[in-house]
């Protein structure tokens, strides 16, 4: 058999096992909201592809950031949840949840809610910011995460581009749960 008919056959193998898998699966269609990083500098006009968690790096600070507000697909959009996680190098470093912004197309700003000043950042620090807005579809929205510092020192704000994306999860396996019920309830 020559190389593009065995790639061809895998292909056609691969699809037909995703579509039993489906066949046999429970989904739910849901709406969240999708991240991504507007670069600075020469890359300013590209924007990475969407997805519901980012990550990025701050002088040597890697921050993980992930979207908490999913909803079934029509049903009401929860207002925004953030949550960072941040891997810092040392210790030394603090955030102020107050300091980040939320900023709608058309100028309108919300400080994320329970900031109370710059709070230590142990090791795998998770903080989540929460805001008094609905980023709803068709919206754009751009988080801009300022308030980070290394002792004195601020450091530069990043900023993420918002809009919101359908998706779909698989919520059950059914024909999974058939093979393994003889094996659970020991028939």
């Amino acid at each position: 058999m020559s190389r593009p008919a065995t790639s061809t056959v895998r292909a056609v193998v691969i699809v037909a096992l995703g579509g039993a898998l489906s066949a046999g699966c429970a989904t739910t269609r849901y709406t969240q909201t999708a991240l991504a990083q507007v670069p600075r500098g020469p890359e300013a006009g590209a924007v990475a592809k969407p997805g519901t968690s980012v990550s990025v790096e701050i002088e040597r600070v890697k921050l993980r950031v992930a979207t908490l507000d999913r909803a079934p697909q029509g049903q009401a959009i929860p207002r925004l949840g953030v949550r960072v996680v941040f891997d810092t190098p040392e210790i030394g470093y603090s955030f102020d949840p107050g300091q980040a912004v939320l900023r709608s197309a058309d100028g309108r700003e919300w400080r994320a809610r329970g900031g109370d000043g710059h709070r230590p950042l142990p090791p795998e620090a998770t903080v989540d910011l929460w805001f008094d807005a609905v980023v709803a579809e068709g919206a754009t929205f751009e988080l801009v995460l300022e308030g980070l510092a290394r002792g004195p020192t601020r450091l530069d704000p990043v900023t993420l581009r918002l809009a919101r994306r359908s998706g779909r999860s698989i919520d059950r396996v059914y024909w999974l749960e058939a093979l393994l019920a003889p094996i659970a309830y020991g028939y």
